[in-house]
Parts: structure tokens; C-alpha cells; sequence
């Protein structure tokens, strides 16, 4: 079997003690896998079969970091792990076509960004229920406020942010700029006020964006933006929501950002097209 994998993003475990990434094997067509890393020595610890041909894409872990959730892009599916006994425990199908992408797990649901089937799917694991909403665009990622009222979707080919309110179910289009690019992951502030968007460009024959948005929630508007790196593609916030990391697809760099001065303070190299990015601290791992 291929020795050689390509990671698609990466995701501390809440309680801090564990790194998740999903992988499929280089050349394609063998068995993918989800890696777990250990942060402490950061040496990989255990890797969990998926199966073959489905395109994992990201991967989150619920709040007791019980259990793990994997994307499948072309398996129009979310696999469920058992984050303890690191083994699949099921595989949950969203529909033909689906292509889901980016998802978070806020409360005890998953909200997956369908990026084939252009909607917003809310997945109950424990009923293993299954709820969709058009969007109308590309969904690539998907982002929750911690005060628990919205749910965002980035639409990468609209250049869009969806505002979905989880209590009354109403959608609130957000447009980024003219000068947009496409927008690919996002990530909100610990206090829900703001949406941090990173604008990649680079797909569809568009070129690379070097912006980071800052949205004002419940204004749902653009209030800033600040220059990173080329293809801004992955966003996480630091506990404190004082700086953000985005990683740069095509610069190879991960920018620092002061989130109140809106300025990169820190560019770090990094290697080739780094992706997603997630920010593990002292007292566990942002989800």
C-alpha cells in the first residue's frame, strides 16, 4: 500500500489531546485514512480506515471528543468514528449528489456544506436525521456562532456569505466586494460578533485573493478586510480571538493577523499549499 498521503485539514480535538486529519493516499485509489496525531510529541498515534474513492475532505470532533466526523466528498457522506476505540462506526448518507465539503459540530448537530448539491445540510447524528436547505451557490465551509443563534455558509461562486438563523430558519445573503475572489473557509469571533472570511480566488480560473474579511454578524455586512497571503483558503481564531491564522494556498505561507488593528503582524513558511489550520492551546483545541 502507498506510504505517501495528502492531508485535506486538519482539527484538534476539544479537550486538546489528540490532532485529527483526514488523508487519501498518493497515487489515488487506495484505502483513505483518518491520522491521529499527538500533540505533546507529535508523533502519529493511530490511523482509522475509511475506504476507497471517497475524497475525504475535513474532519471535527464533537464537543466531548467522543467522537469523530468525516466528509466524503465524492461518497456523499459523513463517516462517524469512534474517537476512543479509533475505529468507523458508521456511515451516514446525505443523498446523491451532494458532494459534502466543510462542516462544524455546534451543540449535537453537523452543519455540512454541500458543495455539489449547493445546500446547507443540518445532520442529527443521533437520530441520523438529515435536513437540507438551498443556498443556492458553491457551500465549501460552513461556520457557528458560539452564542449558538446563526450558522454561516461561504458560496464560492457567488462570492457570497450565507446567514442562516438557526431559530426562525431565515437566510441572509452576505456580499463580499467586487474585488472578491471566492470565498472558501471562515471563522467566527469568541464573542459572535464577527466572521473572519478568507477570500482564496485561484479555482474556476480565477486568480489568487490575498484578503481576509471581517463581517459584522448581525449587521451582515463587510466592515474590514486585512491583506494576508495569496489564496487565503483556511481561518482559525486564537481563544482569545486576538489574532487570527490563515493559511495561504499559494504563497505557502501561514499570515498572523492582529484581528483589532486588521494588519498582518507575522508571515510564517510553511511548505507546499498548506490548507486547513487549526489552533490547538493550553487549555484544549478550537473547533
Amino acid at each position: 500500500s502507498p506510504d505517501m498521503f495528502m492531508p485535506h485539514n486538519v482539527q484538534v480535538a476539544p479537550d486538546g489531546k489528540s490532532v485529527w486529519v483526514a488523508a487519501a493516499p498518493m497515487p489515488e485509489g487506495g484505502v483513505e485514512k483518518a491520522f491521529v496525531i499527538d500533540p505533546l510529541t507529535e508523533e502519529i498515534t493511530d490511523s482509522i480506515e475509511l475506504g476507497s474513492e471517497l475524497h475525504v475532505a475535513h474532519v471535527v470532533l464533537d464537543a466531548t471528543s467522543s467522537k469523530a466526523y468525516v466528509t466524503a466528498n465524492e461518497g456523499s457522506a459523513v463517516l462517524e468514528l469512534d474517537a476512543h476505540e479509533k475505529k468507523l462506526l458508521r456511515t451516514i448518507d446525505l443523498g446523491a449528489d451532494r458532494g459534502p465539503h466543510g462542516m462544524r459540530f455546534c451543540g449535537d448537530r453537523l452543519w455540512i456544506a454541500n458543495m455539489t448539491g449547493k445546500t446547507l445540510a443540518e445532520l442529527a447524528p443521533a437520530s441520523g436525521s438529515v435536513t437540507e436547505t438551498d443556498v443556492g451557490g458553491v457551500a465549501v465551509q460552513t461556520a457557528c456562532a458560539p452564542n449558538g443563534k446563526y450558522v454561516f455558509v461561504s458560496l464560492y461562486d457567488t462570492k457570497e456569505v450565507i446567514r442562516y438563523e438557526i431559530g426562525t430558519k431565515k437566510l441572509t445573503r452576505i456580499a463580499l466586494p467586487a474585488e472578491a475572489q471566492g470565498p472558501v473557509q471562515l471563522y467566527p469571533s469568541p464573542d459572535s460578533k464577527t466572521l473572519w472570511v478568507c477570500d482564496q480566488g485561484v479555482l474556476m480560473g480565477r486568480p489568487a485573493s490575498n484578503l481576509l474579511y471581517a463581517v459584522d454578524v448581525e449587521a451582515a455586512q463587510v466592515t474590514g478586510k486585512a491583506e494576508v497571503g495569496k489564496g487565503a483558503h483556511g481561518v482559525v481564531l486564537s481563544d482569545d480571538g486576538a489574532l487570527a491564522y490563515v493559511t495561504n494556498l499559494s504563497a505557502n505561507t501561514v499570515s498572523v493577523v492582529d484581528t483589532a488593528k486588521l494588519e498582518t503582524i507575522a508571515t510564517v513558511g510553511v511548505g507546499t499549499k498548506p490548507n486547513g489550520i487549526s489552533h490547538w492551546h493550553v487549555s484544549g483545541g478550537m473547533p
